[in-house]
């Protein structure tokens, strides 16, 4: 009998991750006066609701990127915040590869601990209104107040959120432990990591979009060398150095180089600009 709802943890005071079946990870930040949910998972379960329980407060929706994953529940609500270049990728969630992506992650571990089935996913029957931020706005909850930081590579639209006050970065999936650049060059994808780093001195926790991974059962901050040892991939790939490997990433083939705590999954076609 696994766990049969998503699964929350407070990682910060008035800060809690959301793992949603080791699909996808959300999280919620509660400020004086309002609330942010970040994310919306693959629509599986009821977030919405679960959210409403976890506080009273008004809050709004920001989704750090437009894959289906993080996309996947935003037909539970009226308006939310993402970057204009994620839009189109947004509207073009569909269910049934929802299914897939999530019946892929049940065979991979997330099935021997989570109670759910991929016919949970929901059709979004109307999607949202969606109101374009970037870098520099600023969410204020008060009390806390949350930047955007753009971040493309991952998607054309990537961003993450740094909460100053509390020293936390949510980075979505554009620099962690497993780095896909799905969009951007490797080029591109080292400027956002200096970018990044730029701002190491303003947090001490990374916290990414997939906390708890198919059935992993962590539920941690990502590694303090994740950042630098991405741009040195980054360099080793740039200056002909890396040794690639391949592997296999949902049911494809993807090629990939390690450095340290982390991986960076490219396009070898797909280096500069």
């Amino acid at each position: 009998m696994g766990i049969k709802m998503p699964f929350v943890s407070e990682i910060a005071p008035d800060t809690f991750v959301i793992n949603e079946f080791g699909l996808a990870a959300m999280y919620l930040v509660v400020g004086e006066k309002r609330a942010l949910l970040v994310d919306t998972g693959c629509g599986v379960s009821d977030v919405k609701g679960l959210v409403e329980r976890l506080t009273d407060k008004p809050y709004d929706v920001f989704l750090t990127h437009g894959h289906l994953d993080h996309a996947g529940g935003v037909g539970a609500f009226d308006k939310i915040y993402a970057n204009e270049r994620d839009f189109e990728m947004i509207r073009s969630v569909n269910a049934d590869e929802l299914r897939n992506y999530c019946d892929n992650l049940g065979k991979q571990g997330g099935y021997d601990v989570f109670d759910y089935s991929p016919d949970m996913v929901k059709q979004i029957t109307k999607f949202p209104e969606m109101i374009n931020v970037d870098d520099g706005y600023v969410f204020d909850l008060g009390g806390r107040t949350l930047t955007v930081i753009a971040v493309s590579g991952h998607t054309p639209g990537g961003l993450a959120l740094l909460d100053e006050k509390n020293r936390i970065l949510i980075s979505g999936d554009c620099a962690n432990v497993n780095t896909l650049a799905l969009w951007g060059t490797v080029e591109e994808m080292k400027t956002g990591f200096e970018k990044l780093k730029k701002l190491s001195d303003k947090f001490d926790q990374n916290w990414n979009g997939h906390v708890g991974y198919a059935g992993m059962p962590f539920i941690c901050s990502q590694p303090k060398t994740v950042i630098d040892d991405l741009i040195h991939i980054c360099d080793l790939i740039l200056e002909g150095k890396a040794e690639p490997t391949e592997s296999n990433f949902l049911g494809r083939t993807v090629t990939g180089v390690n450095y340290g705590a982390a991986r960076l999954v490219y396009d070898p076609d797909h280096i500069r600009k």
